[in-house]
């Protein structure tokens, strides 16, 4: 139940920080930016569920060493697509509207991505790897 809230909240946290700093800008949305929006939902989960079966499945290796594999491995498909966003949007800034709103929305998720997976859910997990140890 633990890990699957750390999953929810992470994502939702995702959405509402990008969400609040969207507004802050006074970018106006369109359904390009609702797309923006599922895609980051995507991104979210799909590093979130990455740090989980890393940590709670693979029994084998230490924790923190579970935990540093899925750092890996998450922070390279993350900074991979945030740099090729990044890129993209300055490329087509002059002349899409729409890709710029999906752009400048999946760049500052995937920034808040990192901060609440590779802070907020990896405490999270942490404490839940541990707690369910110690009671073994």
């Amino acid at each position: 139940f633990i890990p699957s809230m750390a999953v929810i909240l992470s994502a939702f946290a995702d959405i509402l920080m990008t969400l609040a700093v969207v507004d802050l800008f006074g970018l106006k949305m369109s359904t390009a930016g609702i797309v923006a929006f599922l895609m980051l939902i995507g991104y979210s989960v799909d590093t979130d569920i990455l740090l989980t079966i890393r940590v709670l499945k693979r029994d084998e290796d230490p924790l923190n060493t579970r935990l540093l594999g899925a750092l890996k491995t998450g922070l390279t498909m993350t900074l991979t697509s945030f740099f090729a966003i990044l890129a993209a949007l300055f490329i087509v800034q002059s002349f899409s509207v729409v890709l710029t709103q999906i752009f400048i929305i999946l760049v500052l998720g995937l920034f808040f991505d990192m901060l609440n997976t590779w802070i907020t859910n990896v405490s999270i997990l942490k404490w839940y790897a541990e707690h369910k140890e110690n009671k073994k």
